[in-house]
């Protein structure tokens, strides 16, 4: 719906969240998604990352952390 404002409040600090364009730096190809990003804390949300909250805890090879770049 045009002109609809919807204010997400961040799971983390609180902070208020903005709806942008994320680009997966570890993907071979470029890979675009869309969440939610905290201005005051960073923290990103998308419909992937609450459903693996939601899910039972998976086991991870390393610690390696994927680098996420905003689109505009």
């Amino acid at each position: 719906m045009k002109g609809m404002v919807i204010k997400m409040k961040c799971p983390k600090c609180d902070g208020l969240m903005i709806y942008e364009k994320f680009l997966d730096m570890g993907e071979s190809s470029h890979y675009f998604f869309y969440g939610w990003r905290c201005i005051t804390c960073g923290t990103i949300v998308d419909s992937t990352i609450i459903q693996n909250r939601l899910s039972p805890v998976a086991v991870l090879k390393g610690n390696r952390r994927r680098r996420l770049k905003k689109v505009s």
